[in-house]
């Protein structure tokens, strides 16, 4: 049942040309971004070489299109789910999936799973084009991992975000934007003023993954707003459905 409701928002986020178009333009922008940097990368190599630096590749090239990445899935993510709810609550449908046989939980995890696959191929795209460029370059595989962990934890957390938002507005547009606020207030707040700032920061937590570190306070963090705003929405889900 959790496949059928994640297969469906699958297909609904790809059925129309907007969500194709949507993918192509952002992956065309990530590649575009790639080309920047790399060619930047070209024109100050010999003086990296001169001066012994340590910087490569993966650091002024791959990392900051990777962090390009992660601006791009804030963006996209909370659009692709605007609808999660907003939609069934508008049309009447979710009386519908409240009368089926299957928890609040298991509608809440399988719109959560659609969504995140839907956003997968902005996860995946971005890391192959960086391992193409072994074919030219030295490219650490550990750090790529870790990057595609950390992008995923990231993807994950957006898109719970996302349907939490959902579930409590019938306006689309008005849970993308307060996705946006959300997301983007974690994003800016700065994390080298130490205390709450530095924990509640989403760059704090994110920079580490690309840069190839993988740690447990990062990881619980990721883990700890998916797992909150996945329960808050399966309690308004079970609200809606008569819990009391």
């Amino acid at each position: 049942m959790i496949w059928a409701i994640a297969r469906r928002e699958i297909l609904g986020n790809y059925a129309s040309a907007s969500g194709w178009i949507a993918l192509a333009a952002a992956q065309l922008l990530l590649a575009w971004l790639l080309f920047l940097q790399l060619e930047v990368y070209l024109k100050i190599l010999p003086e990296l070489v001169a001066n012994n630096s340590p910087m490569g590749i993966i650091d002024l090239v791959i990392s900051p299109t990777l962090s390009s990445t992660a601006l791009v899935l804030l963006i996209l993510v909370p659009l692709q789910g605007m609808g999660s709810f907003t939609d069934e609550l508008r049309s009447g449908r979710m009386a519908l999936l409240l009368s089926a046989p299957l928890s609040s939980w298991q509608l809440v995890l399988g719109k959560w799973l659609g969504l995140l696959l839907s956003a997968l191929p902005l996860v995946v795209l971005p890391l192959l084009m960086a391992w193409m460029l072994e074919l030219g370059s030295a490219v650490d595989a550990g750090r790529l991992a870790a990057s595609f962990l950390g992008l995923l934890l990231f993807a994950g957390m957006v898109a719970a975000t996302s349907i939490w938002l959902s579930s409590i507005s019938e306006q689309p547009l008005t849970a993308a934007a307060m996705s946006w606020g959300l997301l983007f207030l974690l994003w800016l707040l700065d994390g080298s003023s130490g205390g709450v700032m530095q924990l509640l920061s989403l760059d704090t937590h994110l920079l580490p993954f690309l840069q190839g570190m993988v740690a447990t306070q990062h990881l619980a963090y990721f883990l700890a707003i998916t797992f909150t705003t996945l329960g808050l929405a399966t309690h308004r889900i079970w609200r809606l459905g008569g819990g009391e």
